[in-house]
């Protein structure tokens, strides 16, 4: 398969370290270097598998996570600072991590303030809102790419164990699947990502409509949506 996403909107490895952290309520200062690796490494691979174009940043960061994860496990390789104390291998890390964090706190006060502004009408002007405006004020959280990865790993690692012997050859592409998925808008303007769950019998119909979405996503054709960080996901017809 030569197909291949691209999404520049999403996030990049330091995104991901800081859902995982948030996820898991990691002290910052205190990263179980192993386990973030691990986790890394794992969701990296789901989004290879999703035809997702990570670019050298993430190659970069898993070496730089095993990088670490080796100077932990081999205390004797560690620097000593000017007092002769051992440099935490997971400082430089931590400084990247804060720092981008910061940005990101910034970047999105500056959007913030300019929708709140360009939502400012002049005196004697009409205001009206439609009812797509009223609907979507019922969601308060995007979701992320790593919100995606996270229920399409759940959703491959629940499939069942195919018997090897008993594969039988199946017919699938991404065309198909966003048509599928545009036939769901035919008699309604959105759907949770549940009701998907009759297209998704294999893990490969599972990969085939994960890339269909990203790829309806990526066009502006839908918009995905959440209430809270466990909710379910909506998906809605992009206005």
């Amino acid at each position: 398969m030569s197909y291949e996403i691209k999404l520049e909107k999403f996030e990049g490895p330091l995104d991901l370290l800081l859902f995982f952290i948030h996820r898991d309520k990691i002290n910052i200062y205190d990263i179980p270097i192993s386990h973030i690796t691990q986790e890394f490494l794992e969701y990296s691979n789901m989004m290879g598998l999703l035809r997702i174009d990570m670019g050298g940043e993430f190659i970069l960061m898993a070496a730089m996570l095993m990088q670490i994860k080796a100077k932990l496990l081999l205390p004797q390789s560690n620097e000593l600072d000017e007092d002769g104390e051992i440099l935490d291998p997971r400082i430089d890390l931590v400084q990247k991590l804060i720092e981008y964090k910061q940005y990101k706190n910034s970047a999105e006060m500056f959007r913030a303030i300019h929708e709140t502004h360009s939502q400012k009408y002049e005196r004697g002007q009409e205001i009206s809102f439609s009812h797509q405006q009223e609907d979507m004020t019922l969601y308060v959280q995007d979701v992320s790419l790593f919100n995606l990865i996270s229920m399409f790993k759940e959703l491959i690692e629940n499939q069942p164990e195919v018997n090897p012997y008993k594969l039988q050859q199946e017919e699938i592409n991404v065309h198909e699947q966003v048509e599928l998925i545009r036939s769901f808008f035919s008699t309604k303007k959105k759907f949770y990502f549940s009701d998907l769950g009759e297209l998704l019998t294999s893990k490969l119909r599972i990969v085939v409509t994960f890339m269909a979405l990203l790829e309806m996503l990526k066009n502006g054709e839908i918009d995905i949506h959440q209430s809270g960080p466990f909710s379910k996901m909506k998906i809605l017809k992009a206005a």
